[in-house]
């Protein structure tokens, strides 16, 4: 064999040997596989198989009782278990101002006790670098007082409105215009002949300290209001004109009604304004004073007080709205700190509102507000470009030259960190001329012998002929465009542009010293009277003979009053003085601090006061009547003492008339007649741009009405800017 072919044949039987012995071969093959056994195989159960490999679930145990576990079952809870399979009653709930109040209800908390838990939840807790919790304004005028049923200036109202509430207020529809919401009211019926108003009120008020208010609290208020009218009160005039306390009926706790003398449209509009507060009775009752040993149920009107003194300052417990007088320091400021009982729900966003009461010059206000000092200021007209622009050019950026004037005022733009707003009110500015001033003593100061009969009967400014040439020596529209600076539309009657019936009104009056000194003189005021001698309080007659045309016309200097602080005011009532002393009229006066400025008013004491109006409600009425109607008619509010008789009636028939036709023409009927004999200078209507920082976040402006401080919000400020927006 050859040898290469057996080497060949010895590789592949090598190789053939040791696949074979990798395969195993037949002598090493395994036993054949063993099937599991199936069953249970846990020892512990009935049916436990020893003999099973596999388990099947097939255990079966004896019963086993249950634990019971004991807790809390409600995931709203505090204590929430979620292993519990008992309820036990302990549940503890987060506390709100409901569940605190139905403690207080039921006698679980005590009054501290629902007001410090009331606190806990409520209170602003979110503080920044700009004090979020609290406001601080700055003002040149002090309140009055703070009894809502004797107050009617603004400063005073600002503060009554957060204290007291009302049946129904004001807020904002979101447009600037103002919608009657209820409040302690959840609604009224009136009757068939429109005269008898039935309300039901909410059963969850309490006054801030701890009682609980019932419609008994309504009908003493309103009782109270025109009560006290006579003679002390200044705003009872709203209430009388409608119906007397005869007409108030107690129903039950929670219902009244009240009669009108006569229809009224604007009712519930009346019962808007603070007049309508509620006070406490128990605590007024406890704390009224009858002079001269007297009762209240024989007092005399000048001797029986109503618990004004006591309500003066807002104490404690006299009201249910959500704020109470914490500090009240005369011409310096006002503290208001919240009412943790209000009974509106929501929780408070400011918890300190800080009013500074005397800052009288413009500059310093400017410069707090500026600096943050303020949230809020009395800012003049003419600063407003340090916070507002008009784009010019339309590019939305603040360009050079953009400040320097704002005519354009509707197109108001904001520069950073303020927010610039235009509106349109329904706020005039006026001046009020008084018919029967007093010198100061009480006594009326009369002057002019009215019938010719030789002997003086009346004051000068009885004549409607003074009135008259007063009113033609006002610059109207010097005093718009430029003391104003535009933000004073005309007004030639009491009603304003926007109001029902505006059209009924037309100029009549307007800048002319020719025409207002033949008035006089054909009233046969002459120059007669030595000037020099009626600045010493002498009306000294020169000679005839001896005139020469630069006597004073008037036995009496006129007194004209305006308030420090207000620039405006301070001009107009310089330029009328030096117009009229051009035709022969003297006058006196300057600035006066508030306080004194608003005695001056109440006790009579001058002869024309720069003023302004916001109206109470929104009719027609609310104009007219407290301008031109008499007291007696349920008038005066400026205390003219004017009195006209064909005027009244139609007043009085106006306010009951629900023809629009034919009220309209009873305003066109008062205008024609009161232009005859005026009492008012009517000198604008405002209209104009307010400014605010951009962290205050407002309620929807209203047109009437102080703001609210429950509805406010104020952002916090951090390293980064403003947190959260409006």
């Amino acid at each position: 064999m050859d040898s290469r072919l057996r080497a060949l044949l010895m590789c592949t039987m090598m190789i053939a040997s040791v696949m074979a012995g990798c395969l195993g071969g037949d002598d090493d093959s395994d036993p054949d596989p063993v099937d599991p056994v199936m069953g249970c195989t846990d020892s512990t159960a009935n049916n436990y198989d020893s003999t099973a490999t596999e388990d099947d679930g097939s255990c079966t145990y004896d019963p086993v009782d249950p634990v019971e576990v004991m807790g809390c079952m409600d995931s709203t809870a505090t204590n929430y278990n979620a292993e519990a399979t008992t309820d036990d009653g302990s549940c503890t709930y987060p506390a709100t101002h409901e569940s605190v109040m139905a403690g207080y209800a039921d006698g679980t908390h005590t009054y501290e006790e629902a007001w410090a838990a009331l606190a806990d939840v409520r209170e602003c807790k979110e503080m920044g670098s700009n004090n979020p919790c609290e406001i601080v304004e700055m003002t040149f005028g002090d309140a009055a007082t703070l009894d809502p049923h004797d107050a009617y200036d603004s400063a005073s109202g600002d503060v009554i409105e957060n204290v007291y509430d009302t049946l129904y207020r004001y807020e904002g529809d979101g447009n600037g215009n103002s919608i009657i919401v209820p409040r302690l009211a959840t609604g009224h019926t009136i009757s068939d002949d429109m005269l008898t108003y039935t309300f039901t009120l909410r059963d969850d008020v309490y006054f801030s300290n701890g009682d609980k208010m019932t419609a008994e609290d309504v009908v003493y208020s309103w009782t109270r209001v025109n009560e006290y009218a006579s003679p002390e009160s200044h705003v009872s005039w709203i209430t009388e004109q409608n119906f007397d306390t005869d007409g108030l009926t107690y129903i039950d706790e929670n219902s009244f009604s009240v009669t009108l003398f006569q229809p009224y449209s604007g009712f519930i509009s009346t019962i808007a304004y603070t007049v309508g507060a509620v006070v406490n009775m128990d605590l007024c009752e406890a704390n009224r004073i009858v002079d001269d040993g007297g009762t209240p149920d024989n007092a005399s009107d000048d001797t029986d007080d109503w618990c004004h003194a006591w309500m003066d300052e807002a104490p404690l417990g006299a009201g249910t709205g959500a704020y109470i007088v914490d500090t009240w320091a005369r011409e310096d400021r006002q503290i208001l700190t919240p009412n943790w009982m209000h009974w509106d729900s929501g929780n408070y966003n400011i918890n300190m509102v800080t009013t500074l009461t005397n800052v009288d010059e413009s500059t310093t206000r400017l410069l707090a507000f500026q600096d943050g000092e303020a949230d809020f200021g009395s800012i003049n007209i003419e600063d407003l470009p340090n916070f507002c622009y008009i784009d010019d050019n339309g590019n939305g950026m603040f360009d050079a030259g953009e400040d320097d004037a704002l005519d354009d005022k509707p197109n108001v733009m904001s520069k950073d960190g303020y927010i610039c707003k235009y509106s349109e009110s329904f706020t005039v500015a006026l001046a009020a001329m008084n018919l029967m001033p007093n010198d100061g003593n009480e006594d009326p100061i009369i002057n002019w012998d009215s019938d010719g009969d030789g002997t003086d009967d009346a004051n000068v400014m009885a004549s409607s002929a003074v009135r008259t040439a007063i009113a033609y020596a006002l610059d109207y529209d010097t005093h718009r465009r430029v003391t104003y600076d535009n933000s004073l539309a005309p007004l030639y009657g009491p009603i304003p542009a926007g109001f029902l019936f505006a059209e009924t009104q037309y100029e009549v009056f307007m800048y002319d010293l020719t025409y207002a000194e033949g008035l006089l003189e054909d009233a046969g005021f002459v120059r007669q009277y030595d000037c020099a001698e009626l600045a010493n309080n002498n009306t000294v007659v020169v000679p005839e003979a001896d005139r020469d045309g630069s006597e004073c016309r008037l036995p009496s200097i006129l007194r004209i009053m305006a308030n420090e602080g207000n620039d405006y005011r301070i001009a107009m009532a310089a330029q009328i003085s030096q117009s009229l002393g051009s035709i022969g009229v003297a006058t006196s006066g300057d600035a006066k601090p508030w306080a004194e400025y608003l005695d001056m008013y109440y006790t009579r004491t001058f002869e024309i006061r720069f003023s302004g109006w916001a109206p109470d409600y929104l009719d027609p009425d609310n104009y007219w009547t407290p301008f031109a109607a008499s007291h007696d008619a349920g008038g005066d509010a400026y205390g003219t003492q004017y009195h006209n008789d064909a005027l009244d009636a139609l007043l009085v028939e106006a306010r009951s008339e629900t023809d629009d036709t034919a009220r309209s023409n009873l305003y066109q009927q008062a205008f024609d007649l009161w232009t005859d004999d005026p009492n008012m200078l009517l000198i604008g209507q405002y209209n104009g741009i307010g400014v605010h920082h951009d962290d205050y976040c407002p309620a929807p402006a209203k047109s009437i009405g102080s703001r609210h401080y429950f509805d406010v919000d104020k952002l916090p400020m951090s390293a980064d800017g403003l947190v959260g927006s409006c």
